[in-house]
Formats: structure tokens, sequence, C-alpha cells
């Protein structure tokens, strides 16, 4: 059965997702959609979003990557990319051991279901400029995340 608990966070209201003992998802969302139910996993899961929002930079929440191997690695590799940093798709793709796919990288941003700590807003394009970003605002939010990290380092 599933959780549901709720974060009102100055990027936007976050809906985190628990099952089976395993975060399966945290998302913006617009409202909260769900009755909110408390169990220790969630209550640590909203802790370290709030954290984030503090300038916490280390998340340590069991996590149900259910993906094929490829965005598995690519979401593992990624969070590896140090806080307040960013990197271009194709950065992401080499350090994935797949220099070459670095469209399927975008692909893989675009299906993240752990938004903030799977930090899908720190890859950017090649020359700089944002790219995309599936999250509430868009690239409104992708823009205020990276300034907020920045604002901590």
């Amino acid at each position: 059965m599933k959780s549901y608990a709720y974060l009102h966070s100055p990027a936007g209201l976050l809906e985190v997702v628990e099952c089976a003992g395993k975060i399966i998802s945290i998302s913006f969302c617009d409202s909260e959609m769900h009755v909110s139910h408390t169990n220790i996993l969630l209550d640590e899961a909203i802790l370290e979003l709030d954290a984030y929002f503090k300038g916490a930079k280390v998340f340590n929440l069991p996590l149900e990557m259910e993906c094929g191997e490829f965005e598995k690695k690519v979401y593992q590799s990624l969070m590896q990319v140090p806080y307040g940093q960013t990197l271009s798709y194709k950065e992401l793709a080499t350090l994935a051991e797949s220099p070459n796919a670095y469209r399927a990288v975008g692909s893989a941003m675009a299906k993240n279901k752990f938004v903030i700590v799977v930090p899908c807003h720190r890859v950017i394009k090649e020359d700089g400029q944002l790219g995309h970003y599936s999250g509430i605002h868009g690239v409104k939010t992708k823009e205020w995340l990276l300034e907020h990290e920045k604002s901590f380092l």
C-alpha cells in the first residue's frame, strides 16, 4: 500500500510517496491529491527535503528505482554530482559510461521520479543554457533550485 506525505517548500509543493519501506517517488504537484500518512520513512524524507531547503547537501533515503538499467546508471551517476555544480547531458552520459548516449540521458532526466534527490536540475545544455525541466514551473523551478544551491556554497 502506498503512503503519501507533502512538503510546502520554497520551490513548490512536493509529494513524497512510500511503498513497502522505500521511497517510490518525489515530485512537484499542484495540490495534495491524497490523504497524508505518517510513518518513519515519510517523516525522514520530509525532514531531509526540508533540510535541503535550509542548505543541507546530502540525502540518505532508500529509493526504489523502477526503471531500466541505463536509467539507474544515469541516476546513480547524477547523484554523485556535487551540490551547487552543473554538468552537461554529454558529461553525464560519459559519467554513466555511455558517452554517446546524451540524448538518452535527456530522456532519462524527463522520467526522473525523484526530483531534488536525483538532482536532474543540475544537468544543463553543453552551451550553458538551462535546457528543459519537468518540475511544476519548468525552467523557472530549475533556475530557482540552482540559485538556491549556489547561495549555500
